[in-house]
């Protein structure tokens, strides 16, 4: 095995961890304070999260190059900081 393949799904496995349990206080916020940009944090981050398993999903199970995972991922990841940069700008209102 590879060393480094292993540290890369170590971090993708941490990435995921901690994505979720921000899309879970985030959606728990949303459900008290019924915030559009509680709503918008939590989907962004799940679309950032949810990009690091879909690029190693793509490598590992679909046989997909490392550049087409990393662009999977990347654009995963780019909607999800959009959405919460949107987030941030209706809390701005």
């Amino acid at each position: 095995m590879d060393l480094s393949l292993d540290v890369l799904r170590g971090a993708q496995a941490f990435v995921l961890v901690f994505g979720l349990v921000i899309v879970t206080f985030a959606g728990r916020s949303y459900t008290r304070t019924k915030s559009k940009s509680m709503l918008l944090l939590a989907v962004g981050f799940a679309f950032a999260s949810i990009g690091s398993v879909l690029g190693g999903i793509a490598f590992e199970l679909a046989g997909a190059d490392v550049t087409t995972a990393g662009a999977i991922q990347s654009v995963a990841q780019a909607v999800g900081f959009l959405i919460i940069l949107l987030s941030l700008a209706l809390k701005m209102d």
